[in-house]
């Protein structure tokens, strides 16, 4: 399994991936896949409150209204985890060369467990694009289901929670790069404080060896249950029972 700065046979140091040549190297995203990062960090502001507020209509129609404060609880709890487990995954299986999520996910993790800070250098498209990408069809998904779908307690509730479920996914990598920066705004240094959004100290423990713990990089919220309770190790156990073998030697 990959390990952040486990060894050097593993992790090569800093300055080598900075050589072109170096199977890390950043090589910077292409034309067409920079124009879709722009596009869809444009676009996922207007998506996101638009399918936000058409949700929070048909919940509010469909019970009392602090079923909405609620949902958007419930919402953060989930991100957290989203970002736990899509950061597990990074992490843990596929390589650089993998289709699809290669170059667009694993690459970018193992690229930060090397050089940390290397986030902050990230513009605001670098930093969200990707996840905005991912976010948009979804967020259209759930403008279609909150304008034409049913208005069930249910229903209405998972929508409005999903809904701010991507939202606050696609804030985690700008609460994540905050965590590395030596001195975020103040009041993004209050948000932490406050553990509405990750902290930096607490973040440190996931770059700290045996670097296999603190996966969640919302707010962290779920990582002391997850990491009490061994739940990614366990997950790759079952994982490896049916034939799913992590990327790298454990």
């Amino acid at each position: 399994m990959f390990r952040a700065q486990n060894s050097a046979s593993s992790h090569p140091p800093a300055d080598s991936l900075r050589r072109p040549n170096h199977p890390l190297a950043d090589e910077g995203s292409g034309p067409v896949h920079r124009f879709l990062e722009l596009s869809a960090t444009l676009a996922f502001p207007f998506l996101f409150l638009s399918a936000l507020l058409l949700s929070h209509q048909q919940l509010s129609q469909a019970g009392p209204p602090w079923l909405a404060a609620a949902g958007a609880l419930l919402g953060l709890v989930c991100g957290d985890f989203v970002s736990g487990l899509v950061h597990w995954a990074a992490d843990t299986y596929g390589e650089e060369t993998t289709p699809v999520i290669g170059r667009s996910l694993v690459k970018p993790f193992r690229i930060h467990h090397v050089r940390p800070t290397e986030i902050c250098e990230h513009d605001l498209v670098e930093t969200i694009g990707n996840t905005c990408i991912l976010a948009t069809p979804l967020l259209v998904l759930f403008l279609v289901v909150s304008t034409y779908g049913e208005t069930s307690l249910p229903a209405s509730l998972a929508v409005f929670t999903a809904v701010v479920t991507v939202g606050v996914t696609v804030a985690t990598n700008l609460f994540h790069k905050w965590a590395h920066q030596e001195e975020p705004p103040p009041w993004v240094r209050a948000l932490q404080r406050a553990r509405i959004i990750l902290p930096p100290e607490h973040h440190r423990e996931h770059h700290t060896a045996p670097f296999e713990t603190s996966y969640s990089i919302t707010n962290g919220w779920l990582n002391p249950l997850l990491n009490r309770t061994d739940f990614f190790r366990r997950l790759e156990a079952a994982l490896r029972a049916l034939g799913i073998n992590p990327s790298r030697g454990a």
